[in-house]
């Protein structure tokens, strides 16, 4: 089913993601607007680029990015994949807003839409304007261009990032018909959790998609012909703490859509998000969010190996928005060993909350198995904190959305490893964009989120006449 408008009317001044209309523009905030850089005049590419890869560390602040970088080097890694980008010749960095049409804090569906479409559009909505317009999605764009489509994530598939790039809802929460429109839509690849939304029913409606629920799967159908659905799990797909071994990571799930989408004969566009980042973040889970921004850095790594020897494949590695802004806080000696216990963490919050509800639920069972997550044993005073958060549900926190069982924890954790939150929500914090590869030359260092869907669109040579 395909209840939205075609979309093949597409006006020079939106390709170019110069602006949104004056409802949309009405809604912003006059200081954002007064903020807002000028849109990039992208040149004509010498040749179309043939691949766009764009990657999306889901929730990164520089704190969870900096923190990733350090529990590399902590575990003798080395720096990571994505900085060791910066030293290359040719890589262009931006400062990127990431404001949505309704206000300074965007959710990840307003920032997602900003790539997918290039407007501003309110929080909530994916690609659906504040006038009810369904503006063409990405997707569609290099469909029409003869290119192949792929998404992956750690989040359900039908999440509001991936859902950015295919599909138009008025609101996020409209999961099974951003299913319905993965499929009807004809993305090739689409690989992340959420299969509650893909009944049989409408699976048996798509008898050309192979489905693959596990590693071994997902192995056996990259040399498959035809689309490819991989649902690994009912909902989010697990923590990298948590992963089995028979589910695969971030990392593998992109390598076989590369592998699929390369046989593409006028190539592909690949959104790859490593979502979990995020929804740690939002728990004050610092182990949690650190393993899995180190899982999306491995994920860079590989895809810079497949297009080192490329010139035809536009990067783009980014963030949609920060997300509870966490930061190393003690000093010196200090600090160090508390970063050491965080690093032998094996575990996440969503474990801990599993576990917990199969105990007798009492609290020396919540201060065990928050010990064999985090090998760290809170002392007396401190898990009566947290069961008066926990059991009582009294505030603990002056501040009032910092209240709750999961923030109260991390921040008696950061007593140990030293790793605080601001809050459990997203802030309005500028982000990085790293980009590389034909397209990229020309990028400020200063531009608004709108613009990378404006890259791309110049990048595959798609502008139309006035």
């Amino acid at each position: 089913m395909n209840e939205y408008p075609d979309h093949s009317t597409l006006s020079r001044r939106r390709l170019l993601g110069l602006g949104a209309t004056g409802a949309v523009a009405a809604t912003l905030p006059a200081s954002v607007i007064a903020q807002r850089p000028p849109a990039p005049d992208w040149p004509k590419p010498k040749q179309p680029v043939r691949n766009i890869i764009f990657m999306v560390s889901d929730g990164m602040s520089m704190g969870a990015f900096t923190l990733a970088e350090m529990m590399r080097k902590h575990k003798g890694m080395g720096p990571s994949h994505w900085r060791m980008l910066w030293d290359k010749p040719g890589v262009r960095r931006a400062t990127c807003m990431t404001h949505s049409a309704d206000g300074w804090v965007t959710d990840s569906a307003a920032a997602g839409s900003a790539w997918g479409c290039g407007e501003h559009i309110n929080n909530r909505a994916i690609n659906y304007t504040p006038d009810e317009r369904t503006p063409e999605p990405i997707h569609i764009t290099a469909q029409k261009l003869g290119k192949a489509t792929g998404l992956v994530a750690t989040s359900r598939i039908t999440h509001a990032t991936p859902a950015s790039f295919i599909a138009n809802v008025p609101t996020r929460d409209l999961e099974d018909a951003i299913a319905e429109q993965i499929l009807d839509r004809n993305v090739d690849v689409a690989l992340g959790g959420g299969a509650k939304h893909f009944p049989a029913e409408l699976l048996a409606k798509h008898p050309d998609v192979t489905l693959a629920r596990s590693l071994a799967d997902l192995n056996a159908a990259a040399n498959k012909t035809g689309r490819l659905l991989g649902l690994f799990h009912d909902d989010h797909c697990h923590y990298e703490l948590d992963r089995p071994a028979d589910l695969p990571s971030l990392r593998q799930m992109a390598e076989v859509a590369l592998k699929k989408l390369e046989n593409s004969n006028t190539g592909f566009v690949l959104q790859i998000e490593g979502a979990r980042i995020d929804h740690a973040a939002h728990d004050n889970d610092a182990a949690g969010m650190i393993f899995d921004q180190i899982e999306f850095d491995e994920t860079v790594g590989a895809v810079a190996k497949w297009a080192e020897d490329r010139d035809d494949t536009l990067i783009i590695v980014t963030t949609d928005h920060a997300c509870a802004n966490p930061g190393l806080t003690y000093y010196a000696e200090s600090g160090n060993k508390s970063f050491d216990k965080l690093s032998k963490a094996t575990r996440s919050f969503e474990w801990i909350t599993q576990e917990f509800k199969k105990s007798d639920k009492s609290i020396d069972s919540l201060a065990s198995i928050i010990e064999t997550a985090t090998s760290i044993r809170l002392d007396e005073n401190e898990l009566a904190t947290l069961g008066k958060a926990a059991f009582e549900r009294q505030p603990i926190d002056a501040f009032d959305i910092a209240n709750g069982s999961l923030m109260t924890l991390g921040a008696l954790l950061a007593n140990h490893t030293g790793v605080a939150f601001l809050s459990p929500n997203h802030t309005a914090d500028y982000v990085e964009v790293t980009a590389l590869g034909p397209g990229s030359e020309e990028m400020p260092a200063f531009i608004d989120n709108i613009h990378l869907h404006s890259m791309m669109l110049a990048a595959m040579d798609t502008r139309v006449p006035d």
